[in-house]
């Protein structure tokens, strides 16, 4: 059986389930009708009280630490993956202790010895989100 997903586009500063084409450019006109380009609208029967809430301030998308998003919804978290993965090319990022990575399916130059000292004797949160500030927060913990 095939499964169905929600998709979620972001109008302005709300976010909307459903699909829209990605080539032409949209706006929210109320909960419920999408304008797009060529005076097309496209009609949606949405439950405003089933719709995520804003999006998250300006100032916190692409925070390299999912907590302290204000709105910590999927919608919020998929898209603030995005900004740091697609527009920032970082593939690190953390949601309190955990390392979420992006696979970015080819070889980065983030490993090398020069990354491996610069995050040596660093506390975790003092540096970008890398797999080096994991390991040594954990070597750091076995070594009390």
């Amino acid at each position: 059986a095939r499964r169905m997903f929600q998709h979620w586009r972001l109008f302005g500063r709300d976010w909307a389930p459903g699909r829209t084409p990605r080539s032409l450019p949209s706006l929210l006109v109320c909960n419920i009708i999408f304008r797009l380009a060529y005076s097309q609208e496209l009609d949606y029967p949405v439950d405003p009280s089933a719709l995520p809430p804003l999006r998250n301030p300006d100032i916190l998308v692409g925070e390299n630490d999912l907590t302290a998003l204000s709105y910590l919804h999927e919608p919020a978290v998929l898209h603030n993956l995005r900004v740091r993965f697609v527009e920032s090319r970082l593939i690190y990022t953390y949601s309190g202790i955990i390392l979420v990575a992006m696979n970015p399916y080819k070889e980065l130059p983030i490993y090398g010895d020069a990354i491996i000292h610069a995050y040596s004797g660093q506390n975790m949160g003092d540096m970008d989100p890398h797999i080096f500030a994991v390991a040594e927060e954990a070597y750091k913990q076995m070594a009390r």
